[in-house]
């Protein structure tokens, strides 16, 4: 299974900040009909000659002024349905504040172990005999190699690391311009992020199209929730992930 990161956030001291982390699954063999297909609707909306011509960019969609205009709103509901076409799972998680990078510290911040637990547990669930492969957005060689070690790190040699088994503990990182994967994510996170800040509208309708994609866990024996789409507590709160909002 490969996994697809990317992230969006507000920066620090803007009013109701917030960080997100959005993730795209998708089975190795329907990936290349993902790329095919998203080729082809750039294509009828934009007249690119090539898949990389345009890369997909979540402000450049949905931002408050792109928002209003049809096409974009009618390729981003295209990109929902072609998400659902091939089986794609979506997950995204949310953060009070702005973002740290796995780069930017030796700790493993909180988004990216709260998206290994979902992807770890839904392939628990769905494909137990698969392994998820996860892909990063590469900023520079010393950036991803801080951000590889900080993600093996917590593979190794934490205890929730090691037991998240169906996960392959070495992250690999891509060009976004020539990953279809990282370019929805990008988008997915975006709106995600802005519904959580508090924009509503236009927004909304793509919000829930695209929540709809997500896998939720639940154990009813044990009360226990675990949303696809969650905004996690802060540091010292209750971690029960109840809160679907």
């Amino acid at each position: 299974m490969l996994v697809f990161i990317d992230e969006s956030y507000r920066k620090a001291g803007e009013p109701n900040a917030k960080s997100t982390f959005s993730s795209v699954l998708i089975q190795e063999e329907r990936y290349r009909e993902l790329d095919t297909k998203l080729f082809e609707l750039k294509r009828h909306f934009w007249k690119c000659e090539h898949p990389y011509s345009i890369e997909l960019k979540g402000r450049d969609l949905l931002s408050e002024r792109a928002i209003h205009l049809p096409k974009n709103r009618e390729f981003v509901s295209q990109l929902t349905f072609l998400c659902k076409e091939v089986g794609a799972i979506l997950f995204a998680v949310v953060q009070d504040g702005t973002l740290t990078l796995a780069s930017e510290n030796e700790r493993l911040p909180d988004l990216y172990r709260a998206l290994l637990r979902r992807v770890n547990t839904f392939m628990e669930e769905r494909a137990p005999g698969d392994r998820a492969v996860f892909f990063f957005d590469g900023i520079d060689h010393n950036t991803n190699r801080k951000a590889a070690i900080s993600f093996n790190n917590f593979m190794y040699r934490h205890h929730w690391g090691k037991a998240y088994l169906h996960v392959i503990p070495t992250p690999f990182f891509c060009d976004s311009m020539v990953s279809p994967g990282i370019q929805i994510a990008d988008v997915v996170a975006y709106c995600v992020n802005e519904r959580y800040v508090g924009r509503r509208g236009y927004l909304e309708e793509h919000f829930q199209r695209f929540r709809d994609l997500a896998f939720n866990y639940q154990n009813p024996d044990e009360n226990f929730n675990l949303w696809g789409f969650t905004l996690i507590p802060p540091k010292g709160a209750p971690t029960d992930d109840t809160n679907m909002e």
